[in-house]
């Protein structure tokens, strides 16, 4: 699954997802380091490297039923918007 990020948003295809496993594609289209953090149902803190600009990264998580926050852990970007909730079905 697609993801991009800039200053300061992430965009994600759906914010709602069936149960399961997923790898995220994330592409920083900004002009700051970012990355794709996840916390929630059996999921602490995973996350991607951090991406310089114009870079590219996997993430893969098994998401279960429930809420899911999709963030941004570098600096204060996530203060900043780059905070997305996701609910799992």
């Amino acid at each position: 699954m697609t993801v991009t990020e800039s200053e300061f948003t992430i965009a994600l295809p759906s914010k709602t997802l069936p149960a399961g496993t997923y790898t995220f594609t994330v592409t920083n289209k900004g002009k700051f380091a970012h990355n794709l953090t996840v916390d929630g149902s059996g999921v602490q803190d995973k996350a991607t490297p951090t991406l310089a600009p114009g870079s590219t990264g996997d993430l893969t998580v098994t998401l279960q039923k429930g809420s899911y926050e999709f963030y941004c852990s570098v600096d204060s970007h996530k203060d900043m918007g780059m905070d997305v909730t996701v609910q799992v079905t």
